[in-house]
This record gives structure tokens, sequence and C-alpha cells, in this order.
């Protein structure tokens, strides 16, 4: 078995009280392509991405992470709002 990567993304930055988000993903790279996986390196869905001469396959799993969270519903609901000062 390849190697199980970690890649880690920022999705909300740190604003005022709040700390923020991040989304934790791992990768493997099989035969020159970039497949999401679990921790223990089971492959998620069917979904990979060739790597190109010269490409970064980190920089790969990063995208196919952020892609893979814009699927899912956003569980945003109870964050706080940052709301601009507003002065009169």
């Amino acid at each position: 078995m390849t190697d199980v990567k970690k890649v880690t993304i920022q999705v909300r930055a740190p604003r005022g009280s709040d700390l923020g988000r991040v989304e934790i993903g791992y990768y493997c790279v099989v035969d020159g392509f970039v497949v999401l996986t679990d921790a223990d390196g089971k492959p998620l869905g069917s979904d990979k991405r060739q790597i190109d001469p010269g490409g970064d396959a980190h920089l790969i799993a990063c995208r196919m992470v952020r892609n893979n969270r814009k699927g899912r519903a956003s569980s945003d609901f109870n964050r706080p709002l940052v709301y601009p000062k507003t002065y009169y």
C-alpha cells in the first residue's frame, strides 16, 4: 500500500472570539493520480486527479478536500455572526 498523507485546509479564518475552522483530509498518490482516502488508506469515492509533470500532489489534494467539502451540507448555522461596527 502507498503512504497515506494528511492535508489540513483552513475553511474559516479566526476573527474576534471565533477560533476559525479547519478541515482535515487524507490522500494517496497511486500511479500518478491523487486519490482522497480515509486515515486508513481506504478510497473515498471514485474521484481521482492526475498529477501533471511538475505538479504538486499536496496542492491537488487540498483542492480536492475543499471541493469535497462544498458538496456536503454546511453546519455553520450556529456560528457567531460578526457585524460591522456602525457609528453615527
